[in-house]
């Protein structure tokens, strides 16, 4: 496997099995209302960082989540009014694509989008309805790094926007942060392609390779059936 993202390393980590389900074998997801909001939003807030007009940029995002039929402009207009729109300017959307591994030709690499660049700065907006602290996980540390690997910075300053709480959880990340999180990445996506390789030889030992997590996190899985299917002795 050769591309990765924050999302897909972190899928892995919580469960093996929703990663084969989802990856290997390349089940399809249905679209969720959290999933498809999250969308319509930060479309909508791509918009107005780049002066579209304010039910302009409402209806993009209504198209951007392929009209969910529960999702209803209202609620993301109410979600987009909450974020700190005056305060936001800077370079919308940058995708990044940069090798794991700097001493292999054919390296790995980790992908992603960054909602908003301004200098040395970067925002994630979240419409979750918990918010955290922009340390509990490696997202915002690996999109610094990314940043730093682009622009050449020491230190990036890394924001998340939880638009519901209008909360804000920010941390200047050094380079010992941002190797940490690099780290971590090279040893999962390490972990996972040797699992591939192995699959190759014995594929019957799948469920070996990729076990399922139990979690609360089962009860919102779409691949949950399958998994009971498979592993209803263990449960």
């Amino acid at each position: 496997m050769k591309l990765f993202s924050f999302s897909r390393l972190k899928l892995y980590e919580q469960c093996p099995q929703r990663f084969y389900y989802k990856y290997i074998l390349e089940k399809e997801e249905p679209v969720t209302k959290p999933l498809a909001l999250g969308k319509a939003v930060h479309k909508s807030l791509e918009q107005l960082v780049k002066g579209t007009d304010f039910e302009e940029a409402i209806k993009q995002g209504l198209i951007e989540c392929d009209f969910h039929e529960e999702v209803t402009p209202d609620e993301i207009r109410e979600l987009v009014r909450k974020a700190p729109i005056q305060n936001l300017e800077g370079e919308t959307e940058l995708y990044f694509r940069i090798p794991l591994f700097y001493d292999n030709e054919d390296s790995p690499e980790l992908q992603g989008y960054i909602d908003l660049v301004n200098g040395n700065r970067i925002f994630d907006y979240k419409t979750n309805r918990v918010a955290y602290n922009v340390l509990d996980n490696y997202q915002i540390a690996l999109y610094a790094w990314a940043l730093s690997q682009l622009k050449g910075f020491n230190e990036v300053q890394g924001s998340l926007l939880f638009l519901r709480q209008r909360r804000e959880s920010s941390h200047v990340f050094d380079q010992t942060i941002m190797n940490e999180a690099v780290e971590w990445a090279r040893n999962l996506v390490s972990e996972i392609n040797f699992k591939l390789e192995m699959l190759e030889f014995a594929p019957n030992k799948w469920n070996e390779l990729f076990p399922y997590k139990a979690s609360s996190l089962c009860d919102h899985c779409p691949f949950v059936v399958d998994c009971y299917k498979q592993n209803s002795f263990q449960f």
